[in-house]
């Protein structure tokens, strides 16, 4: 579609607060419109149209919503657990997908998933939103340009205390609907690893819990080999109820180091004497409002309309999955797994 410009309709599935962050995307890309919404009851998605979408078409089923032809895009923002099999029908139904992450919450539905994406010729993003944030696009720029020389460790965590106020409470601290930790949370440290430094080819990992009202561990530490032999480590949490929200990144290299909006780069900066410091925030907010949602759309848009390569494809956010589950058996059995 290269050059054309045409008006792209959007069907919504889902009404929570990631949802509405997917509208004000939409709203302000100005080549999209919200022409459908679908949730969990016809109640929510009409609640939900009334206040965010007033002119969009609600459906009662989600197979309805994907056999209207003004939707382009179908946008996933259902729970954890509908991701992968509710993606493979939007791919199925020649639609364009932006799936919230995680991309399955196990390896087989992940599977899936990418053989769908494979097999369409639509064009998908998922959002592991952390790849167009200001600052992971200055780290990658740097990378790029042998700032920090050869890497040799890189680390990323997610430290996320999940409260009952959180507005995904009910269903995040349950395994069938969430996945667990390192799915849920966790994704998002293992897919910045791999794209700021690659493959990842084995892991080791441990975990612990204590939360009662989590039924499963919700803090996870696992030690990284990637496919360049370097090494590395990624953990998350969501125990810290009285600890503020923190995504880490660290990259030691042999001509700087990178620790979040931090560095050094004695290259570019001979004289350099202590830390220099991106102009630009860091993403240590658990708030989706603070998301670069309009971003990750923008270039999906751009992708359809242009045919612009899109920063997380489908199946490169299942890869960063497959990472994921590979962590998860690593626990259970207690021993390194390699990542199929």
């Amino acid at each position: 579609m290269k050059g054309a410009h045409t008006m792209l309709g959007v069907g919504i599935r889902g009404t929570g607060q990631v949802a509405v962050q997917h509208v004000k995307a939409i709203e302000a890309n100005g080549k999209a419109e919200v022409v459908a919404i679908c949730g969990r009851s016809v109640e929510h998605a009409s609640r939900f149209a009334a206040t965010y979408a007033p002119n969009a078409k609600v459906y009662v089923h989600y197979e309805d919503m994907l056999s209207d032809e003004r939707v382009s895009i179908v946008s996933e923002c259902m729970p954890n657990y509908l991701h992968a099999s509710e993606g493979i029908l939007a791919l199925e139904a020649g639609k364009h997908l932006m799936l919230e992450k995680p991309a399955g919450i196990n390896f087989e539905e992940t599977r899936l998933l990418s053989l769908a994406a494979q097999a369409s010729d639509r064009k998908t993003v998922v959002s592991f939103v952390l790849r167009w944030h200001p600052m992971v696009r200055n780290i990658k720029r740097m990378l790029d340009n042998g700032a920090f020389g050869r890497v040799y460790y890189a680390e990323a965590d997610y430290w996320h205390g999940i409260s009952p106020k959180f507005n995904s409470y009910p269903w995040i601290r349950k395994k069938e609907f969430a996945g667990g930790a390192m799915i849920t949370g966790g994704s998002h440290a293992v897919d910045i690893l791999r794209y700021l430094h690659g493959e990842i080819r084995e892991v080791h990992a441990y975990a612990v819990g204590t939360r009662d009202d989590f039924d499963y561990p919700t803090t996870y530490v696992a030690a990284l080999q990637f496919s360049d032999g370097s090494v590395g480590k990624t953990s998350v949490s969501l125990d810290g109820l009285h600890s503020p929200y923190q995504f880490n990144i660290d990259l030691l290299g042999t001509k700087g180091l990178c620790r979040d909006n931090r560095f050094y780069a004695s290259d570019l900066f001979p004289h350099q004497d202590g830390w220099m410091q991106f102009s630009c925030g860091t993403p240590n907010s658990g708030s989706v409002a603070h998301h670069p949602f309009k971003e990750e759309f923008d270039n999906l848009v751009d992708a359809i309309l242009e045919d612009v390569p899109v920063l997380c494809t489908v199946e490169d956010g299942c890869r960063s999955m497959d990472v994921v589950h590979a962590i998860n058996r690593s626990v259970v059995e207690g021993k390194p797994v390699e990542v199929e």
